[in-house]
């Protein structure tokens, strides 16, 4: 059997592993029953999702008082929280001595608050984690953990997996009335959906896939960014064709699921089109081709982007409508202020020494990746609020956790994430099929959905 965990050409060409959440618990040798998944719905065990080999078991813990404050009712929370707060003024004042007997009372009437509890109900089987940073969960577990997604209405709400990590402390900004902001959504576009064609001096043409890098799935020599380099003195033009003339039903869901959730818990919204970066990853692949040919590329591929920037711009606009009690706002490559704004606030961020050690040291990506890794602060820079959570695609969990650990102590950073749904190929994603399996979603049919 082909050993794909070491093979990178097929990871590249093929995609990701499919698994569900019934064949990772058979592999890790977990019994469902030991599980948080133990009273999970079928659909849910079975769901298939298309993700790296990151996976590990994380044993279940017996609870004690102080890791089961979330399963207390409502008044109760509020007090304690209240009471965990002055106990932290005291400690972080230097003040415990003077005010030992009060701390003293303070802890009495927590303990006294936490026996209530029934601690078999706080007791947690094993779960499985993704790159050690998120949790598999099915939707009741999301509800338990933030209450406000019982209200949510989407599609297949109830059979997805979800990938998330620290809900709890969302949910309790919301319950606080703390501002609290939604963010995330979808790639610009998916793999079959744009080309880019090389005309070389001997009048020969190169075409590969924009996402994918390649030419064809059956390529595994040379990636576009290598080819110009390779190639830069035979290269008398760039040019683009795009195949995506309307938007996907993933790429309409991933916008629907932010609405409904800053609907559902009151938050404001932020929505990055992510053009931009696209744009920086052409721009610094064409680098060793003469001016005039860089300029010409460039313009073309903003004639490519800006069809597809309408799309999204409309769909925004369907949503608005849709949703008026929420406050949102849209990036894109075409929205210079906010693009502007946007760069400018992230700065002391990027320019941390630390940020150096999480970026990609492939020079032709550093720029897309300082956009993805700081997109998610967005409601932050804008907003100027602290409490965000990202709802996004589970290909994200890696810059979700770059984006906290560079915003440590500024943000609290929540994540939902979920997996692009199977395409009707059988064997690949809504992202990565070719276009006769992308189930496309016409304008007029946006309501129905």
């Amino acid at each position: 059997m082909e050993n794909r965990e070491h093979n990178e050409e097929y990871f590249y060409v093929h995609g990701k592993d499919i698994y569900s959440t019934q064949s990772l618990l058979a592999s890790l040798g977990v019994k469902q029953s030991d599980t948080i998944y133990k009273n999970s719905s079928n659909d849910f065990i079975r769901w298939p999702f298309s993700a790296a080999n990151f996976f590990e078991i994380a044993r279940g813990k017996a609870a004690d008082l102080n890791n089961a404050e979330n399963l207390l009712e409502e008044n109760d929370r509020i007090e304690v929280e209240k009471i965990n707060s002055e106990i932290k003024s005291y400690k972080n004042s230097g003040d415990t001595i003077a005010n030992k007997d009060r701390i003293k009372e303070l802890r009495t009437r927590k303990k006294e608050i936490l026996s209530k509890i029934d601690l078999s109900k706080a007791s947690k089987g094993s779960s499985i984690i993704y790159k050690t940073f998120v949790e598999i969960n099915d939707f009741k577990t999301v509800e338990d953990k933030l209450p406000q997604f019982k209200k949510v209405r989407w599609p297949f709400k109830e059979q997805m997996p979800y990938f998330t990590a620290g809900l709890e402390d969302f949910a309790r900004a919301v319950a606080n009335g703390e501002k609290t902001a939604i963010t995330g959504g979808p790639c610009f576009f998916g793999e079959h959906e744009v080309d880019m064609i090389w005309t070389l001096k001997d009048g020969s043409q190169k075409i590969y896939d924009f996402t994918t890098r390649r030419r064809s799935a059956e390529d595994k020599v040379s990636q576009e960014a290598e080819f110009t380099k390779e190639n830069a003195q035979n290269v008398t033009d760039i040019s683009f064709i795009s195949h995506k003339s309307l938007l996907t039903t993933e790429e309409f869901d991933s916008v629907l699921y932010l609405f409904e959730l800053a609907s559902a818990t009151g938050s404001v919204l932020t929505l990055p089109i992510v053009d931009a970066s696209y744009q920086k990853y052409l721009d610094a692949m064409l680098q060793p081709l003469p001016e005039e040919i860089r300029r010409r590329a460039h313009e073309r591929f903003r004639e490519v982007a800006r069809p597809v920037i309408k799309m999204y711009e409309e769909l925004f606009e369907f949503f608005k409508r849709k949703y008026p009690d929420v406050e949102c706002m849209l990036m894109s490559g075409e929205t210079k202020e906010l693009l502007n704004l946007y760069y400018e606030k992230r700065e002391p961020f990027v320019q941390k020494p630390s940020t150096n050690r999480i970026i990609s040291g492939i020079q032709e990506k550093i720029e897309s990746v300082k956009d993805y890794i700081t997109l998610p602060a967005l409601p932050f820079y804008f907003y100027g609020v602290r409490n965000i959570l990202e709802v996004d695609y589970l290909g994200e969990t890696d810059s979700f956790w770059k984006c906290r650990k560079m915003h440590k102590g500024e943000i609290k950073l929540a994540a939902l994430l979920y997996p692009i749904r199977m395409s009707s190929d059988g064997w690949r994603t809504l992202f990565s099929t070719e276009t006769q399996y992308k189930e496309y979603i016409k304008k007029e049919d946006y309501d129905k959905r």
